[in-house]
């Protein structure tokens, strides 16, 4: 089977986005306005544990994982980012702080997160949604949100490390003194699938000259033995 082909279109239409648009909250700290990774390139830089702790269902799940065939974007280029792996994204995010709520919003699929500020518990019904249940909460300067009911099946898109819908990942964000970049530290808790917690980071860059396109995608259907129509991609093209 040829590598797959994977083409994402983001279209020169943009909206220059106002940061700290809102008044920051009672925490008095503010982490509004926009970050991009360190470089643009195909993938981030994540830290993780040198072996994860699999369970043995969690290290069977590892090793039948084939990302040609396993991940839902081989099917369809345009497949949501879902959560927790829209945090690895390798385009620029915004951040609004105010009226009780984070909002964070990824230029990546266009995908917007409303998290409220010290909100309930998960109902006892709680259904699995794409981006999950998550509660935000400041500890000192660290920004912390906790998401569980996930539908997701893997942590990073791509990649076969698993998660299960009774997971909880807390991810906290903070700044160093006197520097603007954003740090990420997601701790995972599953004990379907890891015998202890471990944690992943990233850094965002503070970048207040950059704007959130919108983002396009184009379809090239499942993946097969055949390379894509040139002549169809021309005019799906056309069309955007």
């Amino acid at each position: 089977m040829r590598a797959p082909t994977l083409i994402t279109i983001l279209v020169g239409v943009t909206s220059l986005v106002t940061v700290n648009a809102q008044a920051p909250d009672a925490s008095g700290v503010d982490l509004s306005g926009i970050y991009a990774p360190p470089v643009f390139v195909a993938t981030i830089s994540v830290v993780g544990p040198d072996v994860y702790p699999f369970t043995a269902e969690g290290e069977r799940f590892f090793n039948a994982y084939n990302p040609l065939l396993s991940s839902p974007n081989q099917a369809d280029d345009c497949t949501p980012d879902l959560m927790p792996g829209i945090l690895w994204s390798n385009s620029p995010m915004r951040i609004d702080q105010g009226d009780g709520r984070v909002g964070i919003r990824y230029e990546r699929g266009n995908t917007t997160r409303s998290i409220p500020l010290d909100g309930p518990a998960a109902a006892a019904d709680q259904p699995l949604t794409d981006l999950g249940y998550s509660v935000a909460r400041w500890e000192g300067d660290v920004l912390t949100i906790e998401t569980t009911h996930m539908t997701s099946d893997v942590i990073r898109n791509n990649r076969g490390y698993p998660i299960s819908g009774e997971a909880r990942v807390t991810e906290r964000y903070w700044r160093e003194p006197g520097e603007n970049d954003l740090q990420m530290e997601l701790t995972v808790d599953d004990p379907t699938n890891y015998t202890e917690t471990f944690t992943l980071r990233r850094e965002w860059v503070w970048a207040p000259g950059e704007e959130l396109h919108v983002y396009e995608c184009v379809n090239l259907g499942p993946r097969g033995d055949e390379a894509p129509d040139i002549d169809e991609l021309v005019r799906m093209l056309e069309e955007l």
